[in-house]
């Protein structure tokens, strides 16, 4: 069951030599070992009380240009899986924000982020147990990075607009 919670705070580097902003996570004052990128909290959410599905944006401004999805194991306190959307050659799409998030079912999750026509915006769908996946996918190569790893917690793809 997904939850929102509010027990978690991002605590912003300083930025790198590259600009990168990285940032520190605690969840109930428990620091993670692991930094994220990103500097502003956005949503926070509980999954079957073993994990954190947290959105996190670069800037945090109306022109967003990154937003990064993190699930984290809140037992060993560390991140299991993540996702990158926007930046680079893309961020001029962008320009919305993220926004309209919503909690759809017991393990799925609705956003606004780089909306592109025809589409309402992105589906999250978080699964119980890993899932084997192909290292790589074509699929949604130009709009979402993901690490290369041949289990993925969550997929995401875009929500279709219905006709």
């Amino acid at each position: 069951m997904i939850k929102p919670i509010s027990n978690i705070t991002l605590k912003p580097l300083p930025k790198g030599k590259r600009g990168k902003i990285i940032s520190l996570v605690e969840v109930d004052g428990v620091c993670y070992a692991e930094k994220l990128e990103g500097r502003f909290l956005e949503m926070a959410f509980s999954y079957d009380d073993c994990y954190v599905l947290i959105f996190v944006t670069q800037d945090g401004g109306p022109w967003e240009e990154v937003l990064f999805i993190y699930l984290l194991d809140s037992k060993n306190y560390n991140i299991v899986d993540r996702a990158r959307i926007g930046g680079g050659a893309y961020a001029w799409l962008s320009a919305c924000g993220l926004g309209n998030i919503k909690i759809l079912s017991d393990h799925m999750v609705s956003f606004e982020f780089m909306s592109f026509e025809g589409t309402d915006g992105w589906l999250l769908k978080l699964f119980k147990k890993p899932i084997k996946t192909f290292p790589f996918t074509l699929r949604n190569l130009f709009h979402i990075w993901r690490p290369i790893s041949f289990k993925r917690h969550f997929l995401i793809e875009v929500n279709k607009t219905s006709l």
